[in-house]
């Protein structure tokens, strides 16, 4: 789907699916820090709403105890600490309801159930305070309430009706289970906190009330005792089962509070005011529940007081730490939610500014590229070919240079390069085929040349021949005939050049004289020709007609480049599994940067070059020579000209005797005798 797309979409594509799951990544973990900074919040408000709690609770405490204590001394002592209790149980209760009505409750069930139940059996207090103050009293009857398993446990059932409440015992007992309806809201501060440390704080919060509960609950039932001075039916059981459970809530306070908490803790109850509570207790259990117990009922009333009332001053700061810690995880998810929407909007703004520079760069240069390929395309390549095809001289070095930056080492600055090369390497196959194409001209011009040349010689001696009798024009057809020959020569050149293979075949092996004849006879100064001793030979029938056309270059070379009076000498001699043919002459010679060269050329079978256009004959013999697997190597002559070694492989070779290594060579002169070379000759 992008394959055909800008290169700007595809930048576009790339950055925006990482942003995309850096965005969906950070979300989550933003979402995620929301919800916990909620959560904070709602366990904060929580427990700002169980900080309101506490005093309605410390208060009925408070109101219970002076109404135990007002039954138990059969109302004959005017009620004014009672009355005012009750109107300050009344102001505290306004503000918890006024803040319940304002606690968002939000979808947590369980917590709207123990608000609502509380507020309800707040609403009983009336009921309660008419039966305290004119029920009637059974003296056979613990003005103490039961307490049960619910009581304790702190366990909510929001169907549970407590039954009528018609006399002080009733009342007292419906204190206590609104009480401990009320305390059982407390458990659910930080309902699925995951802080430790909030956790902690909450259960210390909820375990010193529950303790401080049942020290009240003792404050009473032992006040009605020492008031009596004797335990009544079954007040003596209750009070050491109180006690017992007081201690289980002390241990679990002591085990989730701060070090700092349970100081101040041990601080209050080592007061040497509030020590004497555990003397007066242990003078009354020691009793066992039968005979006289002594103490005084307001003392035991006034230390039990005071260290419920510092019990009260350690719940608030209780309540304090739980509000403060509460509102420090809030504000912790809140820092990290910013943090995170902050980092993520510098990373968004970072990525896609960055994204853009780089795009922004790579598009640029890209274009650049783009510009300078089609200037070179359409506009400084075809008129640098043009310019070569004209025959005008082009400085390919400068003309190869393009306006790319190539120093960047990415892949950019690599394809720059890469195209660098390839329009350098454009203009020198350009160049190269221009002087081809030159070359090619060149060799044909000098090919016509010849035939022209031969042509106006042709069409002399025909015209001679008309003026002439037939017996005295021999030598003039002769002459024609040669002209022919070479004419034909020229021709099947012009084969070779192509590539082809001319027509003209022996059917059956030639000897090597008849080769080396018919070579003489095509070339122009044929008379200067000397033909040495031939050892005899076969050359293979369709390799004879390219030996011939190979000896006749290298005459026609070995003629021209030497003086008219001297001759050219031809030479065969038989090897062990070869044949050597010897072209010398007489001429100016060659430097050894030329043998050099012109070897080379011999060996390699160069293409058509400039070079070959002007040593056309070269050219044919590689050709030839690479057709048949011909060794060919021009040497110094020891007459002062040039040697043309020619070797001719043993597949080219038909008649068995040449292998024959012992037959004597023929007796030349000494001046004329070509060399002799070992077996396994190889040239240079």
């Amino acid at each position: 789907m992008l394959r055909n797309a800008p290169l700007r979409s595809k930048l576009i594509v790339t950055l925006v699916c990482p942003l995309l799951a850096l965005i969906v990544l950070a979300a989550v973990v933003i979402r995620s820090s929301l919800a916990e900074s909620g959560k904070a919040a709602e366990v904060n408000q929580r427990a700002r709403f169980a900080a309101k709690l506490a005093p309605l609770i410390h208060e009925l405490q408070a109101e219970r105890s002076l109404s135990s204590s007002y039954v138990a001394g059969e109302r004959r002592d005017t009620p004014t600490q009672l009355n005012q209790q009750r109107h300050t149980v009344d102001q505290v209760a306004a503000t918890y309801r006024a803040a319940a009505l304002n606690l968002d409750l939000g979808g947590d069930q369980g917590l709207r159930d123990r608000v609502g139940y509380g507020m309800r059996e707040l609403d009983k207090l009336p009921v309660q305070r008419k039966a305290i103050d004119s029920g009637s009293i059974n003296r056979d009857e613990a003005v103490e309430p039961e307490i049960d398993e619910g009581e304790i446990e702190g366990q909510l059932n929001v169907n549970e009706n407590h039954g009528p409440i018609n006399d002080p015992p009733e009342a007292i007992e419906q204190y206590t289970d609104t009480i401990n309806d009320l305390l059982d809201i407390n458990n659910e501060i930080a309902p699925g906190s995951n802080d430790a440390h909030l956790i902690e704080a909450v259960r210390a919060s909820v375990a010193l009330a529950r303790a401080k509960e049942f020290a009240d609950h003792q404050r009473g039932l032992l006040y009605d005792v020492l008031s009596k001075h004797a335990f009544g039916p079954g007040q003596y059981g209750k009070l050491t089962s109180l006690r017992a459970v007081e201690v289980i809530y002390i241990a679990q306070f002591e085990s989730a509070a701060t070090p700092a908490e349970i100081t101040v803790y041990r601080h209050i109850v080592e007061n040497p005011a509030i020590a004497r509570i555990d003397h007066i207790r242990e003078e009354a259990v020691d009793t066992g529940g039968v005979g006289h117990v002594d103490g005084d009922a307001g003392d035991w009333f006034q230390a039990t007081s005071l260290e419920l009332d510092q019990l009260r001053s350690l719940e608030q700061r209780l309540s304090g730490d739980v509000v403060a810690t509460s509102a420090s995880i809030k504000a912790d998810a809140d820092h990290r939610a910013l943090l995170y929407t902050v980092l993520l909007i510098a990373a968004i703004v970072l990525a896609v500014g960055l994204s853009l520079v780089v795009a922004r760069s790579l598009i640029v240069r890209l274009g650049r590229l783009k510009d300078v390929a089609h200037e070179v395309a359409e506009d400084r390549l075809p008129g640098v070919v043009n310019r070569l095809r004209e025959g005008e001289s082009v400085d390919l070095e400068n003309a190869s240079a393009t306006p790319i930056d190539t120093h960047a080492r990415d892949e950019i600055g690599q394809l720059g390069e890469a195209f660098s090369l390839v329009h350098r390497v454009a203009l020198q196959v350009a160049g190269r085929e221009a002087a081809l194409r030159r070359s090619v001209g060149d060799m044909f011009l000098n090919l016509a040349r010849r035939s022209q040349s031969m042509l106006e010689r042709q069409l002399e001696l025909i015209g001679d021949l008309g003026r002439r009798d037939l017996g005295e024009a021999m030598d003039d057809v002769s002459e024609l005939d040669h002209l022919a020959g070479r004419m034909r020569r020229n021709a099947e050149n012009l084969i070779v050049l192509s590539g082809a293979e001319p027509l003209r075949r022996w059917r059956g092996p030639v000897p090597v004289g008849d080769v080396v004849k018919s070579a003489v006879d095509e070339v122009r100064e044929h008379r200067r020709v000397a033909t040495l001793p031939i050892q005899p030979a076969m050359v293979a029938g369709h390799a004879a007609s390219d030996v011939v056309r190979l000896l006749a270059e290298l005459l026609e070379n070995a003629l021209s480049f030497s003086a008219p009076e001297t001759q050219a000498m031809v030479s065969g001699q038989a090897l062990p599994t070869s044949y050597l043919l010897e072209v010398q002459d007489q001429g100016i010679g060659m430097s050894t940067e030329q043998f050099h060269e012109v070897n080379q050329r011999l060996a390699e079978a160069p293409d058509i070059d400039l070079a070959n256009a002007k040593m056309l004959g070269f050219f044919v013999v590689g050709r030839l020579a690479e057709r048949h697997g011909i060794k060919v190597q021009m040497r110094h002559s020891r007459y002062g000209g040039v040697a043309a070694l020619v070797l001719l492989p043993a597949a080219l070779l038909t008649q068995p005797g040449i292998s024959r290594a012992s037959d004597p060579p023929p007796a030349f002169p000494a001046e004329r005798r070509p060399a002799v070379y070992p077996s396994g000759f190889e040239l240079d």
